[in-house]
């Protein structure tokens, strides 16, 4: 059995889509880097609930022009670096698969892009009497990374079957570019073809409701005081699904609203005590206060694994460059930049580790042993505070979160050990 999983995972991980995705996602590391620091100063300090702008009150004595241009730059850089996110994407998936079966890797990824745009339009009345273009964003963006991956592997396809092998990168002359422009013709049309089809289903039909309310709907599960195992099924999927890149880029603080959160707060402040609340195993207080260490998959481990047991000096630099983000909840640049994405390997740690840690303190609550977690926390609150905090400074919870996070670790280090021997994951020179 073990060996047969090897096997699968040594297929899997060899897979040319993969691969791309491998590929695709190292050369974006430095941007989805930049959005995520970006996401977490501006989420930090210049939020109004931000946990150093509650700090350090930086509205209150900075000149106001400072402030409002620190803010609308680095929401800026946020908005274009990862709300764009899928057209970065979808042209070097499509340019690596391109350049895989030696054809044209350039055009590749500009017919991806007009691919993934002609997906994401979206048909309204407003919008063609006015002449606007409208897209959907959540398709453009770091929300959508499959999307992306899938539309761009097939635009390389189109290519590897329909244009002629050539070596592009020796010949740049006026022939070699009329060549290449002839032989784009058909994969463009059938690539801008397809996408339309696509963008009309998407637009027309259940799969438009789906993709608006699919993600939130997880969400509203998780979160709210449906039954543990409810609770935990559903915290799984997201996870899987944040995994595939289907979730979201933002801080991983999960919403802190609700009307059994209210009432869990109202108890604590009436009670002064986090004892007996009338909602102990609310899915979003277990998530934020004891799976959420570095936002999805609980990454701060992760990162904390390899700078204790990774040896290559590659995986140390992206932890040190990812670590402050992510300590921040900020944790978009660690998977792209390890990647943790569509990672076979993995997979198991970053979907079970946070599930886990749920449960041990879903059983800790129950049998008395924690207290619930009912208040609020800022935004950007480092994770392995949140549950001290939300306690309102419980030390018992402090200590036993730590343990957690020191499990958590413990858990990832096998896996980077076998992420750095991985034959697929090792340095090659000339990919990109």
């Amino acid at each position: 059995m073990k060996r047969r999983g090897y096997q699968f995972l040594q297929w899997l991980t060899h897979s040319s889509f993969i691969s791309i995705v491998h590929d695709t996602l190292l050369a974006l590391f430095p941007f989805a880097l930049v959005g995520s620091i970006a996401q977490m100063i501006l989420k930090t300090m210049f939020s109004e609930d931000g946990f150093f702008a509650n700090i350090f009150y930086f509205s209150e004595w900075m000149p106001d022009w400072i402030f409002k241009a620190c803010q609308a730059a680095l929401f800026a850089i946020n908005q274009v670096t990862l709300s764009l996110f899928g057209l970065l994407v979808v042209y070097e998936a499509a340019k690596y698969t391109a350049r895989l079966y030696h054809r044209d890797a350039q055009t590749a990824g500009m017919t991806g892009i007009i691919a993934l745009l002609l997906v994401a339009f979206r048909y309204d009345k407003f919008s063609m009497v006015k002449g606007i273009s409208n897209f959907n964003w959540k398709l453009l963006g770091s929300q959508s990374v499959l999307l992306a991956f899938v539309i761009g592997y097939g635009v390389g396809q189109l290519y590897r079957w329909l244009a002629k092998e050539r070596n592009y990168s020796d010949n740049h002359t006026f022939i070699s570019i009329y060549d290449r422009s002839l032989l784009a013709i058909w994969p463009v049309i059938i690539a801008v073809v397809s996408a339309v089809v696509i963008s009309f289903l998407l637009n027309f039909s259940v799969l438009n409701a789906w993709l608006r309310s699919g993600y939130s709907t997880l969400i509203n599960v998780g979160e709210n005081d449906n039954q543990l195992w409810l609770v935990v099924l559903t915290k799984l999927l997201m996870a899987v699904v944040d995994w595939l890149g289907l979730g979201t880029a933002n801080s991983a603080n999960v919403m802190m609203s609700g009307l059994s959160f209210e009432e869990n707060l109202n108890y604590a402040l009436q009670h002064n005590s986090c004892w007996n609340v009338p909602h102990p195993l609310l899915g979003g207080s277990l998530y934020n206060s004891f799976a959420n260490f570095g936002g999805h998959g609980a990454l701060l481990a992760l990162l904390v694994a390899i700078l204790i047991v990774g040896r290559r000096r590659d995986y140390h630099r992206i932890a040190r460059w990812s670590l402050i983000p992510t300590l921040f909840n900020s944790s978009f640049g660690v998977m792209v930049g390890i990647p943790v994405l569509m990672n076979p390997i993995l997979f198991l740690p970053a979907v079970f580790i946070p599930t886990l840690n749920m449960l041990i303190a879903a059983l800790a609550i129950t049998i008395h042993i924690l207290p619930a977690t009912p208040y609020p926390v800022l935004v950007g609150t480092p994770g392995p505070l949140i549950s001290f905090i939300a306690t309102n400074g419980n030390w018992w919870v402090l200590m036993f979160t730590i343990a957690l996070f020191i499990l958590d670790v413990w858990l990832y280090l096998p896996f980077v050990r076998l992420l750095e021997k991985w034959p697929q994951y090792q340095v090659k020179g000339g990919r990109f």
